[in-house]
């Protein structure tokens, strides 16, 4: 399957806004190209694709997808029973090696074909990614791309990071997205 890369990019912290400056977008993307690669890999496992498939099946429908989502929201932090089931399945507990294995990667989470979220580690700030560019972005009407978001502020993570969004695909179909925070001092040092 053939990819497509989006790219918007890094209006940032001074060290990286002046990089960014002299450096071209292919400049900037061949900096992630690790990352993007790792990603995409990520998006093709097995047991991420199951279990896209298996939410998908479930068909939620929009007013169950923003409800679980304002609960989500009003939660305070604490893990209530939805966040738990997401935080803590087998896909999560898969994410949570990878983000404590690699300094460079803050957070990752995996969403289905509407944007709601399947895994994550470590917790979102909200369920619903649907409305968010770097889904509706990387999903691209079913028809998936990378997407390299910009460098911000992750509310979840409290940290800055560039998210990277990867279609997750089965039987040539863009089932969901995986999405890869990677920190700013990953950027940093690559451009160093």
């Amino acid at each position: 399957m053939r990819f497509r890369y989006l790219l918007a990019l890094l209006l940032f912290v001074p060290t990286l806004a002046q990089a960014e400056a002299e450096l071209s977008p292919e400049q900037i993307e061949a900096l992630l190209a690790v990352k993007v690669r790792f990603a995409r890999h990520m998006a093709f496992n097995p047991s991420i694709v199951r279990a896209v498939e298996e939410q998908n099946a479930s068909s939620l429908s929009l007013d169950v997808i923003r409800q679980r989502d304002e609960t989500w929201q009003n939660a305070g932090g604490s893990l209530n029973g939805l966040i738990r089931e997401i935080t803590q399945n087998d896909v999560a507990r898969y994410f949570q090696r990878r983000v404590e294995n690699n300094a460079a990667i803050d957070e990752v989470f995996l969403t289905d074909n509407q944007g709601a979220n399947v895994a994550a580690y470590p917790p979102t700030s909200d369920y619903w990614q649907g409305d968010e560019e770097k889904w509706i972005a990387s999903y691209n009407d079913g028809n998936g791309v990378v997407f390299i978001g910009p460098l911000e502020f992750d509310e979840s993570t409290r940290k800055t990071q560039v998210q990277i969004s990867a279609p997750v695909v089965s039987k040539e179909q863009t089932i969901g997205v995986l999405v890869l925070g990677v920190s700013v001092d990953y950027l940093q040092q690559a451009l160093q």
